[in-house]
Parts: structure tokens; sequence; C-alpha cells
């Protein structure tokens, strides 16, 4: 039987470095798509609390203002 001899190994150490960056890249797409659910399953309660929020930091200083205007303390 006769033998084959194999003249050009493989380069292993760019196939590995070709999988890393892969592996790297298939990481930054699944935390995207998770962040991406995220955003779509809350994204109108986060849009109500935050109005709500808004108005509440907007509002408290408006009607101190309303009230010290209209007794005088102004």
């Amino acid at each position: 039987m006769a033998k084959i001899e194999i003249i050009n190994k493989p380069n292993i150490s760019s196939i590995q470095s070709y999988m890393e960056e892969l592996e790297y890249k298939v990481g930054l797409m699944t935390r995207n798509r998770g962040l991406e659910s995220g955003i779509e399953r809350y994204g109108l309660k986060g849009l109500i609390c935050g109005a709500i929020f808004a108005l509440v930091l907007f509002g408290i200083p408006l009607i101190l203002y309303i009230y010290l205007k209209m007794c005088g303390g102004m």
C-alpha cells in the first residue's frame, strides 16, 4: 500500500482566528437582538413612565412658581 505524503499542512491558527472573530460577531448580533426584543416588549411602558416622570419633574416647580406668584411670595 502506498503512503500519501501531505506537503501543505492546514493553517490551523488562521482558522482559529476566523472562528474567534465569528463567535465575537455572533455574540454581538445575539446581544443586539436581545436588546431590540426588550425595547419592543417594554417600549410603550417605558414611554408612559417617562412621560409621567417628566410631567412630575416639570409640574412641581411650575405649581410652586404659580402658588408663590399668587400669594405674593415672589
